[in-house]
């Protein structure tokens, strides 16, 4: 689950950029140089699932192309859940919270495994609002987009990789100094009545970000410098994509990968889409409506 908050979070960091080149399409193709191998890079949203991959059979047909799936981080539930009930106990809503209160929060993490004296205030508040923005868009999904993405690729027997640990994604948010989630009583109260209101609600009108993900509606920008970018979005893009490109080129050109990460990772001249350009290979967006 914490790994999955990093991603919302490093997420954060490149929702506002401004993208004006619109393809209607989130995958694109990479051929290597040597001419004998074909790649795919999805661009993702994490708080999307299996709903919209699923909805678009060319996604599903790239990945089973492919021999390789590479993702940001790995994503396996049992093991954060093991390793957030191994921490002391971190927050102390049990006394400061009256009863009432306290059984509603206990509630909201039930079905999770986690035990909510292991959560830090922040955490708790997060992942409160994962869930509020998953109910709205997607509510029947089980799985984060990147996580389908990582089971489909074991399921169907591809070699799974992963660009960077949790800690590493943790590292990055801390070196930029990223959004800050106030925890004080007021707010986790706050927070806990938005979350019953979107969980009872029959009002499921996905909107803003989620919204624009799921109908194909995000844009890219291509001709800008990641120069242009805050300090804290050239960590999160610019320095991630330059560790990447380390990597990747010669993976390109051993293997048919499909490289699934965050789509604001494709945006700008820094984007891997004009890093791979510049070094000479073909990359073609490839249609996702048919």
């Amino acid at each position: 689950m914490e790994n999955l908050v990093n991603k919302i979070l490093l997420l954060l960091f490149i929702l506002f950029s401004v993208i004006t080149f619109s393809q209607e399409t989130y995958l694109w193709k990479v051929a290597s140089k040597n001419g004998k191998h074909i790649s795919y890079f999805f661009g993702t949203m994490h708080m999307a699932g299996e709903t919209f991959y699923n909805q678009y059979p060319v996604i599903d047909h790239s990945l089973k192309t492919s021999d390789m799936v590479i993702t940001e981080s790995e994503i396996k539930k049992d093991q954060v859940i093991e390793e957030f009930n191994s921490r002391p106990d971190s927050n102390d809503l049990e006394s400061e919270l009256s009863a009432e209160d306290y059984a509603r929060l206990q509630n909201v993490f039930k079905k999770s495994g986690i035990n909510l004296k292991k959560l830090r205030r922040d955490e708790i508040v997060k992942m409160m609002q994962l869930r509020i923005w998953k109910s709205v868009c997607d509510g029947t999904d089980k799985y984060m987009l990147d996580g389908y993405i990582q089971k489909m690729g074991e399921e169907n027997g591809k070699k799974l990789m992963y660009l960077e640990t949790s800690k590493m994604q943790q590292d990055y948010l801390d070196q930029a100094k990223g959004p800050k989630f106030k925890s004080g009583t007021a707010v986790i109260k706050g927070t806990l009545n938005r979350f019953e209101k979107a969980m009872s609600s029959n009002d499921k009108k996905c909107k803003g970000m989620q919204n624009d993900y799921l109908q194909l509606k995000d844009k890219y920008i291509f001709d800008k410098s990641c120069e242009s970018l805050s300090k804290g979005d050239q960590i999160i893009v610019t320095e991630r994509n330059g560790k990447w490109m380390e990597i990747l080129p010669d993976l390109i050109e051993k293997n048919n990968i499909f490289l699934a990460v965050g789509l604001g990772h494709f945006s700008y001249t820094c984007g891997l889409i004009e890093k791979f350009k510049s070094l000479g290979y073909s990359v073609e967006p490839v249609p996702m409506k048919l």
